[in-house]
C-alpha cells in the first residue's frame, strides 16, 4: 500500500488547481496536506515527509499563479490573430501567402463569413436583415441558412479554436514544466469560458437568438453577466471595432493583445465615427454605393 504522503507527491498539484481556480474544476481538498503519521516509528522521518509535502505545494501554488496569467495571455493573443489575420483576412495581404496561393499550395482563406458579417451590422449593432436590397445581395445570400448569421462560437467553431491554439499552449507549458494531462486542466476549461463568454456577449448584442447547446456552448449560462461592467466593456470595444470597420479592437472577450500591438480604440475615440443606419464600406465586402 502507497503512503498517504507518497500519493500527495504524485498529484499533478499545480494544473489541479489552476482548474479550480479558474472556476471550473473545483476540486480545493486536493490540496489539503494529507495527514502524516509516524512512519516506521520514526517522528523526525514523519516531520521530513511533511515538510518535503508542503515544499512540494507551495512549488505547485507558486506554479499555477504563473500558468493562469500565461494562459490568458495566450488566448487573447489566438483571438487577436484568429479575428484579425484570418477572420478579416488580413492574412492575404502577406506576401508568402500570396505567392503560395498562386502555386496553389495552400486553400484560401476567405474569413469564414466574417467579412460579410461586418457588412450587415449597422453601427448600432442591428442587421440589414430587414433590408431586402442586402438579402438579394451576394454576402447576404452566402450567411442563408445560418440563423446566427455568423456570430456565434458553434461546435465547429469551438473545434477549430482549440486546434489553433495547440501550437502555442502546450510548447509554452512544457518549457514551465507542466505536463500534457496537466495543461489540458488548465487549458480545456480556459477554451470553454471563452467560448461560453463569447456566445453569451456577441449574438446577444446583435438581437439574435440565444445559442442553444445543439448548436455550441450555451449562451444562457452566462446571460446572468449581460450588463455587469465586464461585459460592458468588451460590448463597448467590440462594438468601436465595428464602428471603425474592423480596423482596430479585434480582442472581443480576452482584452489585452490590442494594447500590446498598438491596434486598441477608446470609446471617446470611436465615438464621433458613429454613423447609425448608414451603410459604409467595409474592405472586402459590398460597399455602399452598390446597394
Amino acid at each position: 500500500r502507497i503512503p498517504r504522503h507518497e500519493r500527495v507527491d504524485k498529484m499533478p498539484k499545480h494544473a489541479v488547481m489552476a482548474a479550480a481556480l479558474v472556476g471550473v474544476i473545483a476540486s480545493a481538498s486536493a490540496f489539503a496536506p494529507a495527514a502524516v503519521g509516524t512512519l516506521g516509528g520514526s517522528p523526525a522521518r514523519a516531520r521530513r515527509a511533511a515538510a518535503a509535502t508542503n515544499v512540494k505545494m507551495d512549488l505547485g501554488l507558486a506554479q499555477t499563479l504563473v500558468g493562469i496569467p500565461v494562459m490568458y495571455g495566450l488566448l487573447s493573443a489566438n483571438e487577436y490573430v484568429t479575428h484579425r489575420y484570418y477572420q478579416h483576412n488580413e492574412v492575404g495581404k502577406v506576401d508568402l501567402y500570396q505567392t503560395l496561393r498562386k502555386m496553389d499550395k495552400i486553400p484560401k482563406l476567405d474569413g469564414g463569413g466574417h467579412i460579410e458579417h461586418h457588412a450587415e451590422t449597422y453601427d448600432d449593432m442591428s442587421l440589414k436583415t430587414d433590408n431586402p436590397t442586402w438579402m438579394a445581395s451576394a454576402p447576404a445570400q452566402r450567411m442563408i441558412g445560418n440563423k446566427f448569421r455568423g456570430t456565434a462560437f458553434t461546435w465547429g467553431v469551438t473545434r477549430d479554436m482549440c486546434l489553433q491554439c495547440i501550437p502555442t499552449v502546450f510548447p509554452v507549458y512544457a518549457l514551465m514544466g507542466w505536463s500534457i494531462p496537466e495543461t489540458l486542466a488548465i487549458w480545456l476549461p480556459s477554451m470553454a469560458l471563452h467560448g461560453l463568454i463569447w456566445n453569451a456577449l456577441h449574438p446577444d448584442m446583435h438581437g439574435l437568438p440565444e445559442v442553444s447547446a445543439s448548436d455550441g456552448l450555451p449562451s444562457t449560462w452566462l446571460a446572468g453577466l449581460r450588463g455587469s461592467p465586464y461585459f460592458e466593456y468588451i460590448r463597448l470595444n467590440h462594438v468601436g471595432h465595428h464602428v471603425a470597420s474592423g480596423k482596430v479592437n479585434y480582442n472581443v472577450c480576452l482584452p489585452g493583445f490590442d494594447h500590446v500591438v498598438g491596434t486598441h480604440m477608446s470609446v471617446a475615440d470611436w465615438t464621433p465615427l458613429v454613423r447609425e443606419r448608414e451603410i459604409k464600406e467595409v474592405e472586402g465586402a459590398l460597399v455602399g454605393n452598390m446597394m
